[in-house]
């Protein structure tokens, strides 16, 4: 059974940046590539939060590698998978 996925203010306010910075930078076709892998990611957390990776960097968290520029950081109980953070990989790690 799927995990139902919600959103903390963070993440949402973050993938808001993202979206702003898309709209930018990337090309229409680029920014559809990144919300399917996005979708796909977070289908794969919500189906399987286990299979990704303990993280090392956030305590008590998992990592799910959307790309080599975005990491999503989430929890999980047994109803609900709570994504926590999408990190922009060439930001501090200290500030996580």
């Amino acid at each position: 059974m799927a995990l139902e996925i919600e959103w903390t203010a963070e993440a949402e306010r973050q993938l808001d940046q993202i979206i702003e910075y898309l709209a930018i930078r990337w090309t229409q076709k680029e920014t559809e590539i990144f919300f399917q892998k996005l979708e796909k990611g977070i289908e794969i957390i919500s189906r399987s939060p286990k299979q990704q990776k303990q993280s090392l960097r956030k305590e008590n968290t998992y990592e799910y590698q959307l790309s080599k520029q975005t990491t999503i950081f989430y929890d999980f109980d047994t109803t609900k998978a709570t994504i926590l953070l999408l990190w922009q990989n060439a930001m501090n790690p200290e500030n996580l």
